[in-house]
């Protein structure tokens, strides 16, 4: 009975497209962009369910916090392969999707996820704030993304010192960003003779802040890479199967105010 009623609820795309008011291009490069789940087929009708809804939903919601195609895209993904993303589900509507909880590691834990990090290069790594101790043989990880990355670098060939030096130079570069932000809000914005300074003013103005800058730093650094990667690309050995590489990940769309999307290039 059950399977009944459920086949019996699956939607066409023009179905799907009036529930969750979109238009049917829209649904369509969204399949382009893997951002939905394929429709069920029964023959040649492609058929949708509750968790195209749902999914449709979810996107309508990152959008209208701010962010991108390509990032909802990306945590999307990273749900999808297990990654814990409580916030991405709309659970905790007071901390941004990006912004990660800190992972607490024994030594052995923290060794399994990265088998390269001998005392010596520990010790740099809680230098540079990749993870920090937390009692006895116990280290707590700010960014599982950023140490995930690190030992994915590490698995693909990159020396770990190297990788190292990366994250040395983000935090250094990030802390730059850190106190010029600082410094313009307490310049321009936070006056203590002001009643409109007053404190539960300031933290709404950096709750609603924090996820649209770090969508936003998102956003950016994932496009400078993608044209910094372009440039090597005239360089490189096979640059061609480099460019191909990008192309695959790139998100070569815009979508406007109504929710439509469209090709980058296409100004129909």
């Amino acid at each position: 009975m059950a399977a009944a009623a459920e086949t019996h609820n699956l939607l066409t795309i023009d179905d799907l497209a009036r529930r969750v008011q979109l238009p049917v291009r829209t649904i369509r490069e969204y399949h382009t962009m893997r951002l939905l789940p394929p429709p069920e087929r029964q023959g040649r009708l492609g058929l949708y369910g509750g968790r195209h809804v749902q999914r449709l939903e979810l996107i309508a919601r990152l959008q209208r916090r701010g962010y991108s195609l390509a990032g909802i895209r990306d945590l999307l993904g990273a749900w999808e392969s297990g990654t814990d993303l409580t916030t991405l589900l709309g659970i905790d509507q007071s901390q941004a999707a990006l912004d990660e909880t800190p992972l607490r590691l024994t030594r052995e834990e923290l060794s399994q996820r990265l088998p390269a990090l001998d005392p010596a290069a520990l010790s740099r790594a809680c230098q540079i704030g990749l993870v920090r101790p937390h009692g006895e043989d116990r280290f707590v990880v700010r960014s599982p993304a950023l140490l995930g990355l690190v030992a994915d670098w590490v698995r693909a060939g990159i020396p770990l010192d190297e990788a190292l030096d990366v994250v040395e130079a983000l935090a250094d570069d990030l802390g730059v960003l850190a106190r010029k932000l600082a410094d313009l809000i307490v310049e321009r914005i936070w006056d203590p003779a002001s009643a409109a300074s007053r404190p539960g003013r300031l933290s709404d103005l950096l709750r609603r802040g924090r996820p649209l800058l770090l969508q936003g730093a998102a956003s950016t650094l994932a496009d400078r890479l993608g044209a910094a990667l372009a440039e090597r690309a005239d360089t490189a050995g096979d640059g061609g199967r480099l460019r191909t590489a990008l192309d695959e990940i790139r998100v070569g769309a815009v979508v406007d105010s109504a929710g439509t999307i469209s090709r980058l290039g296409d100004d129909r």
